[in-house]
């Protein structure tokens, strides 16, 4: 396994947004839409046979025409895009040999694989829970074409070996030591930095369809009885209109100096921010946001006992992607040549 490029890891959170993405489209394929991982793990049932061309076979079993055309309007429409091109359609077809192989490997080293039948048993139960009843549930499961539970559990369990036979193939790729993290943190150092912040509090009342100037009243009523003495958290839970933050006596929790934070038309850092522990009323494109923010804690660079944790879960992510990728192209190139993979894409 060769050296990851460090360059790469400054792109690290958005390997993790993608590998976190690549595990939600999992999760809609097998639940919704029935797309090539449904295909994979609980297609080819004998009550809807596929009839359609054969545009592949992998060791001998067959990707059809019809599951390749399923799987572009699939990634269609995870890329927002309408139509379907033909010159993505080899890259279509070599993702679903890609999961036709990892099947096929799974199958064949079954008996070194962990049984995992109470995980997909877990697992079975928590898709359970999710239903509206018991019998909601078992009757989905029949509209699927499965006889009962237990051949559904079978079918989830076979899943989690497939992702245990991946995980062993690339274990040994993935290992992270303390010095590279380590390295990793010298080289990011300068751009590893926690923005100033404060925590903020507030009592918000909108505007939306009604009287701007009633609501500034009872907005301004609301200061002055903070400014007598009255408890913040107790007007804040008994006044705002911010469902989320009001339970918690308005507490909107620290707030960094970022481009993107919320809110970021209220004053809470520069010239303009309002002052600490002081009440203040502020107008949003919102409503009204009678405002109490702590002291704001100035910028400084991240510690490693902070970030290694999380330095160390990208780097883990990236050489994972890397040794997944080389697994795969090892073992297609292993079919071509053997002549065990034949595509016939039109």
């Amino acid at each position: 396994m060769a050296r990851v490029k460090f360059s790469s890891l400054k792109y690290s959170t958005i390997k993790l947004v993608i590998f976190s993405s690549v595990l939600l489209y999992g999760s809609v394929d097998l639940l919704l839409w029935h797309g090539p991982l449904w295909e994979m793990f609980y297609g080819n049932r004998p009550d809807s046979p596929d009839t359609s061309e054969i545009v592949a076979e992998v060791y001998g079993e067959p990707i059809t025409l019809a599951q390749l055309n399923r799987h572009e309007a699939e990634q269609d429409l995870m890329a927002g895009r309408n139509t379907p091109e033909k010159a993505r359609r080899a890259s279509m077809l070599m993702s679903l040999i890609r999961s036709k192989l990892l099947r096929i490997r799974t199958r064949y080293n079954i008996a070194h694989l962990p049984d995992c039948r109470a995980e997909a048993e877990q697992e079975v139960a928590r898709l359970a829970s999710r239903a509206g009843s018991e019998a909601e549930f078992d009757g989905w499961l029949q509209a699927q074409g499965y006889t009962d539970r237990q051949q559904f559990t079978d079918k989830v369990q076979v899943r989690l070996q497939s992702v245990a036979q991946l995980e062993q193939a690339i274990e040994t790729h993935t290992k992270v030591t303390e010095e590279e993290v380590r390295r990793v943190y010298d080289i990011l150092r300068p751009e590893l930095k926690v923005p100033a912040g404060r925590t903020v509090r507030h009592i918000f009342l909108e505007l939306l369809h009604k009287d701007a100037a009633a609501v500034e009243q009872q907005a301004r009523d609301l200061l002055a009885r903070l400014q007598a003495g009255e408890n913040f958290a107790d007007l804040a839970r008994k006044h705002s209109e911010d469902l989320r933050t009001a339970p918690l006596g308005g507490e909107l929790g620290t707030i960094e100096d970022r481009d993107n934070r919320p809110l970021k038309e209220l004053p809470l850092f520069g010239e303009q921010a309002i002052p600490a522990g002081v009440p203040t009323l502020v107008r949003s494109a919102w409503g009204w946001h009678i405002l109490l923010a702590d002291d704001i804690t100035p910028p400084r660079e991240v510690s490693y006992e902070e970030c290694k944790e999380s330095l160390r879960t990208a780097l883990i992510s990236v050489r994972r992607e890397q040794a997944a990728n080389a697994w795969f192209k090892g073992a297609v190139n292993e079919g071509f040549t053997k002549k065990r993979i034949k595509t016939n894409v039109k």
